[in-house]
């Protein structure tokens, strides 16, 4: 446990402070290692835990600290007062700092792993310098963490919005539709493209919101509001199983929380909604 409390945003950097002290985010596969619940590791948890540590990465600055992502054994959870947590489950209980530190943990151990060999030449690749670069030890080819870029939007009809759910998702959870960007596309392109492939929707006016990172696997979400230019769902029934207009005094059961992007984008909805609502009512 965190001796004194941390207030400072996390900033990222490539080498650590001399004198600073350290925390550690625990990765078990794409799990969490918690101690009552609680993430961030130091001190005495570092003793108990470091011989279980297979990798580690240095993450940046927090604060006073510095931070690293420990990549550790799966008997670690024998420990003691110890447990993972899954990730999906993690992000959406914890705070903004915390999200964008086991965010970048994540992705880089994710990054690591899947790049010890070379793929243009099939050769081991090693770590360079303090920056996240490993690099081929033969031909000399570099390669940096790789970032993803994807849309979600949320579709709106006047005091409607459209929220699809996938097949595997929990029972009653809808959420903004969302997609990859293909090669050659812009973010309001792919927007058009990926609401008509999933729910047969025409859209217009695509307006940005914001950006968040998202860790399965290595995503840059690119959040966006827009305008419905015709009604008729079609679900494509392959990545969307359901979808459908609903209004904003009669939301689905479950939607993500506003910690997430997919949640407030929905707030933003709920918000413009029911302002508009209250306006017309005044």
């Amino acid at each position: 446990m965190l001796k004194k409390p941390i207030n400072d945003r996390f900033k990222i950097t490539f080498a650590e402070r001399k004198g600073a002290e350290k925390v550690v985010i625990g990765a078990v596969n794409r799990s969490i290692l918690a101690r009552k619940h609680e993430v961030i590791l130091s001190d005495d948890d570092l003793e108990l835990v470091k011989s279980f540590c297979i990798s580690t990465i240095f993450l940046g600055a927090w604060g006073d600290f510095d931070c690293e992502v420990w990549e550790l054994e799966r008997d670690v959870c024998f420990l003691d007062g110890y447990s993972t947590i899954n990730l999906r489950t993690l992000l959406i209980s914890i705070d903004e700092v915390q999200f964008a530190i086991v965010c970048r943990a994540v992705q880089l151990l994710e990054w690591k792993k899947s790049h010890i060999y070379c793929g243009l030449c099939g050769n081991p690749t090693e770590i360079q310098g303090h920056e996240n670069t490993v690099a081929c030890i033969r031909c000399s080819k570099p390669y940096y963490p790789r970032i993803s870029p994807c849309v979600i939007v949320v579709v709106t009809k006047g005091d409607y919005c459209l929220l699809a759910r996938q097949l595997n998702w929990a029972d009653g959870l809808f959420s903004a539709v969302a997609g990859f960007i293909e090669v050659g596309e812009s973010a309001e392109d792919a927007i058009h493209r990926e609401v008509y492939e999933e729910v047969g929707i025409h859209v217009r006016k695509p307006v940005y919101v914001g950006s968040q990172t998202w860790p399965f696997p290595s995503q840059l979400m690119l959040g966006f509001m827009a305008e419905a230019t015709s009604e008729i769902i079609t679900v494509d029934g392959k990545e969307i199983s359901e979808a459908r207009w609903w209004h904003c005094d009669n939301m689905p059961p479950s939607v993500p929380p506003p910690s997430v992007l997919s949640g407030l984008l929905i707030e933003r909805f709920l918000t413009n909604a029911k302002g508009t609502a209250n306006r017309k009512s005044g």
